[in-house]
């Protein structure tokens, strides 16, 4: 993924749909699985105002599973009343693997981000 002089990319040079990706990548190492209301849930903790779009959500979900990154299983979101079905989503092996790659990836540009922001906030609120 390049992000060198895209002009529609300036802010952390990526998608909704590549960070949304990226974070619930992130959230399966921590809490597996999960069903798209925790996304939610913490995307909100994480920005305070921001969460996925439902179907960037919902397509990246299905896009990961198609992948192999995801395993998605029907289950019922409360044991104790057995009336909504939900898909659990679970980290695979290869999502794993990928996710590794993905921090190494995006860690650099994460840093670039941070030193823009860190300028700007001196430079113009100092």
């Amino acid at each position: 993924m390049s992000h060198k002089n895209n002009p529609k990319r300036f802010a952390l040079n990526m998608s909704a749909a590549q960070f949304t990706k990226f974070y619930i990548m992130h959230l399966l190492q921590v809490h597996q699985p999960m069903i798209s209301e925790h996304f939610k849930s913490e995307f909100k903790k994480l920005t305070n105002n921001w969460v996925p779009a439902p179907s960037t959500l919902l397509d990246t979900l299905h896009e990961m599973t198609e992948e192999g990154l995801l395993h998605r299983k029907e289950d019922y979101k409360s044991h104790d009343k057995k009336r909504q079905k939900v898909y659990w989503y679970s980290l695979t092996d290869q999502g794993k693997e990928e996710f590794d790659v993905l921090k190494k990836r995006y860690k650099l540009l994460f840093e670039e981000q941070i030193h823009i922001l860190k300028k700007i906030m001196n430079d113009v609120y100092r």
